[in-house]
């Protein structure tokens, strides 16, 4: 059986390097950020999602995908290196309901899809940052599309993709959760059918991070 890396705050750290690692201490210790809570309908008409190829195939993470992208780290900026070692730190937190896109065997693209079953680890992990899901809704989260593969149209096809799975679950509507100077990430996902319902800042003061719910 092939292990999985293991991804936690020191190893953050040193991906990082010293200098960009300063620079994420800090932003801990007093920083505001502002985020967009959309919610989509599952139920509503879907607008037509791009068609990526056969050679694209969407899958549940496994083993060997954590360490292709911990592999591929150097390709990325010192934010999108804390961005990716972030998502992988919270899926091996225990919401394993991971998804990456693959081509050719690299990895594409990635994005966590969260039930409500998940409640208790969201108010054990992320009581700060997340609402409780509704019975009848999912959460889409920790998108990232890798640099090869950008202005293909993954993000769109990807979580089309996970989208339609929540939906033949039975699952009603879907949540997501943007930072407001994401400006690409929040018009793809309202060309998807998210509707922004409120703004909301996010605080980081001596380590402790909390959004105003």
């Amino acid at each position: 059986m092939t292990k999985t890396a293991r991804v936690d705050n020191w190893q953050i750290l040193r991906e990082l390097g010293p200098f960009n690692s300063l620079k994420l201490l800090g932003s801990r210790v007093l920083s505001l950020d502002h985020y967009f809570v959309l919610r989509k309908n599952l139920m509503a008409a879907e607008p037509e999602a791009p068609a990526l190829g056969a050679k694209f195939t969407l899958e549940p993470i496994a083993p060997c995908d954590v360490q292709s992208i911990l592999d591929s780290l150097e390709s990325l900026t010192a934010a999108e290196k804390r961005d990716v070692l972030g998502y992988l730190h919270f899926y091996q937190s225990g919401f394993k309901n991971c998804f990456v896109m693959r081509r050719d065997g690299q990895v594409a693209y990635m994005q966590t899809l969260i039930y409500p079953e998940q409640n208790d680890l969201i108010a054990k992990k992320y009581r700060t940052k997340f609402y409780p899901l509704k019975e009848s809704q999912v959460m889409v989260e920790n998108v990232f599309t890798f640099v090869p593969f950008r202005g293909l149209g993954c993000l769109q096809a990807g979580t089309g993709k996970l989208l339609d799975l929540a939906r033949s679950q039975g699952y009603r509507s879907a949540v997501c959760y943007i930072r407001k100077d994401r400006i690409v990430s929040l018009n793809e996902f309202i060309k998807m059918g998210f509707k922004i319902t409120r703004m909301m800042p996010e605080y980081k003061v001596l380590g402790r991070v909390w959004r105003d719910l």
